[in-house]
């Protein structure tokens, strides 16, 4: 039932009809590629489009890559090049995205009062991120899916101006029961409730037409980035990004989607390990921001940021610092923001570091950053979870890490769980939370957020969390030694990661 599931799907069905777009354009190019002409042709726009690659600026991995194919196969190697290596969003897309991300005018509040080691790292989400840091706001951190939402569920209830909610995955279960009559609800007495989700991401949960549904029952839903049978990169710029905002004053962010095995009632043999924040105070209007920047590019609708923003004075023991940031592709940031916050985060660590991520399948970059952090003398230690939930890209994950282990990075694994939590925590002190994966396809290409913070109650209490995993009966021993085919097969797609 399940592989006629898949099989018939709309996912599958689409990516096949672009695979085999992409095979008939190389085939047609390898078959002209034949005659002397076409070799001349192939030839100049081999160097045209070398030229183009190496002025894009690219990540060094993506350029090196790129050139290769262009240089070994002219013809069929520019054909994938112009299919998949650009970006293809529209210029009036693109001019509406400008619009929206530089729409509210920033205060660059970077003072003294920030401690002086964080400032360079502050100034830099701010400039970058176009956001701002904030003192005064509340925080707090959930250490499992259930408790998050079981929070929020409430939240929602108590909501009196308005609801935002965006999210990579939604999908029909017992926590969608609980969380949708309550936006029904909502919206039947007048409270905007505005949702958007992934279409890619939620593909094989949602039926095609189910946003139309809920625009129905007064839910004002779009789909971001509909999935069309085409050959385009568009496809991987997903809308990876985990939010709630209520009235303005409530923020919910971190690595939860709105599904069963998120909140473990999908009837997994393991448990699904999850963590989020919620965030009360002046520095929730950064994330509706956030959110009002990407539903303005799936609705084609204009919004009055200014009337969803309110600046409340809040009565809070917590005086750390909050810094709501977003990220995503860079013909919209003009920078790999979540890959610079973290390296900013790991390059500037003088003790200890601690990671946790899904997936860690990173660049040369970031490997020689955290290999670089324990020469210094900083205890550097990573958590994976102890349960695939995609098999081969767990096979990546391992090689990875058992490179990082050679190299003096401690790796453990959340015993008898599937670990979906991302984060980072520096020096007791400094962490950052969110949607971002220690993978190429959070750092480059899908639209990201996060939350960097200091000396707050979430901070205290996500070192909590994470110090517990990260004990000797967790630490990867030869689990991490795979067999030959596994390697090779890790190697193959290490290749061609950075394409896709």
């Amino acid at each position: 039932m399940k592989i006629i599931k898949f099989l018939f799907n709309r996912f599958t069905i689409f990516s096949i009809a672009i695979i085999a777009q992409i095979l008939f354009y190389i085939l047609w190019a390898l078959y002209f590629a034949d005659t002397q002409i076409m070799w001349f042709i192939g030839a100049l726009a081999g160097v045209i489009v070398l030229l183009n690659i190496i002025a894009r600026n690219l990540n060094p991995a993506q350029t090196l890559l790129w050139t290769t194919v262009v240089m070994s196969f002219p013809i069929a190697g520019v054909t994938l090049y112009l299919l998949l290596g650009r970006s293809l969003w529209s210029k009036k897309t693109k001019e509406r995205m400008r619009k929206s991300f530089f729409k509210q005018a920033k205060t660059v509040n970077v003072t003294e009062d920030y401690p002086q080691k964080y400032r360079g790292q502050i100034n830099y989400i701010i400039e970058k991120a176009k956001t701002c840091a904030y003192r005064g706001s509340e925080t707090k951190y959930f250490e499992s899916g259930e408790s998050f939402f079981a929070d929020m569920v409430k939240e929602l209830a108590a909501a009196e101006k308005y609801i935002f909610m965006e999210y990579f995955i939604i999908e029909r279960g017992k926590l969608w029961d609980k969380i949708l009559p309550v936006l029904e609800k909502k919206a039947k007495s007048g409270v905007p409730v505005y949702l958007m989700y992934d279409d890619i991401g939620s593909i094989s949960k949602l039926p095609s037409s189910y946003y139309k549904r809920l625009n129905e029952k007064g839910i004002r839903c779009v789909k971001f980035n509909k999935y069309y049978p085409v050959i385009t990169n568009i496809h991987n710029n997903r809308d990876h990004r985990k939010i709630t905002v209520i009235d303005g004053a409530v923020a919910y962010t971190g690595g939860l989607n709105i599904a069963d095995e998120y909140v473990n009632e999908a009837g997994r043999s393991y448990y699904w390990k999850d963590t989020g924040v919620k965030i009360k105070g002046n520095a929730v209007g950064e994330i509706a921001e956030q959110f009002m920047q990407l539903y303005e590019i799936a609705s084609k609708q204009e919004l009055d940021f200014d009337s969803f923003i309110y600046d409340k004075p809040l009565i809070s023991n917590e005086n750390g610092i909050v810094v709501p940031f977003g990220s995503g592709p860079d013909f919209f940031y003009k920078a790999p923001v979540a890959e610079e916050i973290m390296l900013n985060m790991i390059d500037q660590s003088d003790s200890e570091i601690i990671i946790t991520t899904p997936y860690l399948i990173c660049d040369y970059t970031i490997n020689r950053s955290l290999v670089r952090a324990v020469a210094r003398g900083v205890d550097v230690k990573i958590v994976l979870p102890d349960v695939p939930d995609k098999k081969i890209i767990y096979i990546m994950t391992k090689s990875n890490a058992k490179y990082l282990r050679d190299n003096g990075v401690k790796i453990y694994r959340a015993t008898g769980s599937f670990l979906h939590a991302k984060s980072i925590v520096s020096d007791k002190i400094a962490a950052v939370t969110g949607t971002i994966n220690f993978d190429y396809r959070s750092f480059l290409h899908h639209f990201e957020n996060g939350v960097w913070m200091c000396e707050t109650n979430a901070v205290n209490e996500l070192l909590n969390d994470v110090s517990s995993l990260c004990t000797e009966k967790n630490e990867f021993g030869k689990d991490l030694n795979m067999r030959l085919p596994a390697r090779l097969l890790a190697g193959v797609l290490k290749i061609f990661t950075p394409l896709f």
